[in-house]
């Protein structure tokens, strides 16, 4: 180990500046990080549970530093390593050390990109795309302290899912009707053998995109998930899942307003070979075409779509999850006397990296219907079916940006019943930069944010009778006390109230079984720190985090944590 690291501090510090004297080849880049929670727990769940730590503190150090090399000008190499220290790791204990990322890219006869390692991919919402997770979206600068590093260390990106493998794609400039062609393929290592009885799996991809007079674009899209034969000796059988996707955008002019069209359709196929017990998979399809509109001067838009996801469609790369709520929490994992796994909650989503996942899966991963129960999946959630219309409006300059978003949604096939479920999604926003209003020196901005969702079913005899509502409030202000320091401040307010019945499924994505749901819910997340933006890229954050768990069915599960955060950022 100590040859290893002194390896590692020579190759840092030496070669690189041998090579940087020839025409600056390397180019240095990095991030170091630290950050330390002490946590305390409060609430009646203490007046049973005589196990579990009221308080707890922990944290992390950790250092980035990357390489971009440049061989030649059609060359270039990225190579990213981390080192990572936990708080608890005395004298070196705790250190890891491991290659973060690494890939080559370049240009092949003048026209063929390519790339070969880590990719970070992404095709469409119905082909491959990485979702947001719950509580991701409209948040006010306080809720994102984490969920920011978060995406950060997941490689999520724009959406995209880290992946290993090559990507090659080229383009094609034509000069009557037909204007560009543009080509891209991929193939991926999604799954890693054992030798044994798992097989390696594949993914593969491809891209056609086609622009004609020059307002009119089509698309095709397809990935091709494989298990590969013989890689594990005792597996013979082998899982298949293809998705071909096929897409328009027309944008037009509506008196003198840009009017964009759009629409994607296709279907999945999936297929078993030589596994016992497995079953025949009807394909599935989906649909969603729909508009945007905006007037000249950008102030205003609005847009509406149709969407229909089948109940047998399947598509890997679009429907896997990122919040695993099978996963266990960093902070007070189990509770109630530590019998339980603690059920994952707003704080967790928006702090705690451990709960989220970086794989494709097979499998519909299993959701809290508190936090989202119309699109847990995204647009690709099958068995659905249904419009959504968005209207946005901003004031010049942006002093006022307001949003609503409206969306009524049905199940195709019912699930245990003839009977279907209906979905009702209503949310609106609102940002107010108060300072440019009144023209202040000091930044004073105010954002709101609420979301209300119906679940609704109608029964006989109230065996399937299902009525579920949920509903979310964020709210955040930043002040500018002093120039680079911030007083950031955001609560967010989360309810749940009535019952379902959630499914559950076997390893071939069958419902064999339907649990019961139903909840009380009262949940809050009160934040409250400062900022200090040493540069654009070094900052400093001192945070009070306050979260109060409440289920009125299990009131004596109730509980709060307390937290104090310290987290120092760099990026260089």
């Amino acid at each position: 180990m100590k040859q290893i690291i002194r390896s590692f501090f020579l190759s840092v510090f030496f070669i690189p500046l041998a090579v940087i004297a020839q025409e600056k080849k390397v180019d240095f880049f990095g991030s170091g990080r630290f950050n330390l929670n002490n946590s305390s727990l409060s609430g009646e769940l203490l007046n049973k549970d005589t196990t579990t730590a009221r308080k707890q503190m922990t944290g992390y150090t950790l250092f980035d530093l990357g390489f971009h090399i440049r061989p030649s000008e059609e060359t270039e190499i990225k190579a990213i390593t981390r080192v990572t220290n936990d708080i608890n790791g005395f004298w070196g204990g705790g250190i890891t050390f491991y290659l973060r990322e690494l890939y080559l890219r370049g240009i092949l006869f003048k026209r063929v990109k390519y790339q070969v390692g880590d990719l970070n991919t992404r095709m469409t919402p119905y082909t491959l795309y990485n979702n947001l997770g719950e509580l991701s979206s409209n948040n006010p600068k306080a809720l994102n302290t984490f969920s920011e590093i978060i995406t950060y260390d997941k490689f999520y990106g724009t959406n995209s899912w880290r992946q290993q493998g090559a990507t090659a794609d080229m383009g094609f400039d034509f000069t009557k009707y037909l204007n560009h062609v543009h080509i891209t393929g991929l193939i991926t290592k999604n799954r890693q053998t054992d030798y044994f009885s798992t097989p390696d799996r594949l993914l593969s991809g491809a891209t056609i995109e086609a622009r004609a007079f020059k307002q009119l674009t089509l698309s095709y899209n397809n990935t091709h998930v494989f298990d590969v034969k013989n890689s594990a000796m005792f597996a013979g059988g082998q899982f298949k899942n293809t998705v071909h996707s096929f897409g328009l955008e027309e944008k037009l002019s509506l008196k003198e307003m840009p009017l964009a069209l759009k629409a994607e359709f296709g279907k999945s196929v999936v297929s078993y070979e030589n596994i016992t017990n497995a079953p025949t998979i009807p394909n599935g399809a989906f649909l969603d075409a729909g508009f945007d509109l905006q007037n000249k001067q950008k102030t205003w838009s609005i847009g509406a779509s149709y969407r229909s996801v089948e109940t047998n469609y399947r598509s890997m790369g679009a429907q896997s999850r990122r919040v695993d709520f099978s996963k266990t929490t960093s902070e007070y994992p189990y509770y109630t006397n530590r019998e339980v796994p603690r059920p994952i909650s707003s704080m967790d989503m928006l702090t705690d990296g451990g709960i989220y996942n970086m794989f494709l899966g097979t499998d519909l991963k299993a959701y809290n219907p508190a936090y989202e129960n119309m699109l847990p999946y995204g647009k690709a959630t099958p068995n659905r079916q249904g419009a959504d219309m968005h209207v946005a409006w901003a004031a010049p300059k942006q002093v006022l940006k307001l949003g609503v978003n409206g969306a009524y949604y049905n199940e195709i096939t019912g699930q245990g019943t003839s009977n279907l479920r209906t979905f009702n999604n209503v949310e609106g926003f609102a940002d107010l930069a108060l300072s440019d209003l009144y023209k202040g020196k000091k930044k004073l901005h105010v954002s709101v944010y609420a979301r209300m969702q119906n679940t609704k079913r109608d029964g006989s005899e109230g065996i399937d009778k299902i009525d579920l509502k949920t509903s979310q409030l964020k709210t955040g202000i930043e002040f500018e006390i002093i120039p680079k320091l911030e007083l950031q401040v955001a609560a967010i307010m989360i309810q749940a109230k009535g019952n379902e019945y959630l499914a559950q499924r076997n390893s071939f994505n069958e419902i064999n079984f339907y649990k019961a749901y139903s909840a009380k819910l009262n949940e809050t997340l009160l934040i409250g720190g400062i900022n200090y933006q040493f540069s654009k890229h070094n900052c400093l954050k001192l945070q009070y985090q306050q979260s109060n768990w409440d289920n009125q069915l299990l009131p004596e599960n109730q509980y709060k944590i307390n937290r104090f955060t310290v987290l120092y950022n760099l990026f260089f």
